[in-house]
């Protein structure tokens, strides 16, 4: 799971990046520059490290992005999507509905402001 509070890029991302795919692509430059590699071979395994953390990078934006429309979501929402989806009853939907309105009628009740004097 993706951690929301860190970037989109983490150390350990770039960690890897320039340890491994770094290295990878320098090795294989000087060996096509040592004439011991076709050209072909080259871009192929360069374009490889680049699409490998390309997608990397992709996996983990799609990840954030699923973690923040969740979060995005009331309880309500999410009680409407659940319903919607068919993962629960028409009696769950209406007892998990009278669970929420009781629930923010007690908030209510409690943040009302009483007159002490």
């Amino acid at each position: 799971m993706v951690d929301p509070e860190e970037g989109l890029i983490t150390d350990f991302m770039l960690g890897m990046m320039i340890v491994f795919g770094a290295d990878i692509i320098a090795l294989v430059a000087l060996l096509w520059a040592g004439g011991l590699l076709s050209t072909t071979v080259f871009v192929g395994v360069t374009g490889a490290v680049v699409a490998v953390y390309a997608v990397w990078i992709g996996w983990r934006w799609w990840q954030r992005r699923q973690h923040h429309k969740k979060a995005d979501r009331t309880p309500l929402d999410e009680l409407k999507h659940q319903y919607a989806a068919g993962e629960i009853t028409d009696a769950e939907f209406e007892r998990k509905l009278d669970q929420l309105v009781e629930a923010d009628e007690r908030v209510d009740d409690e943040t009302e402001p009483t007159l002490d004097r």
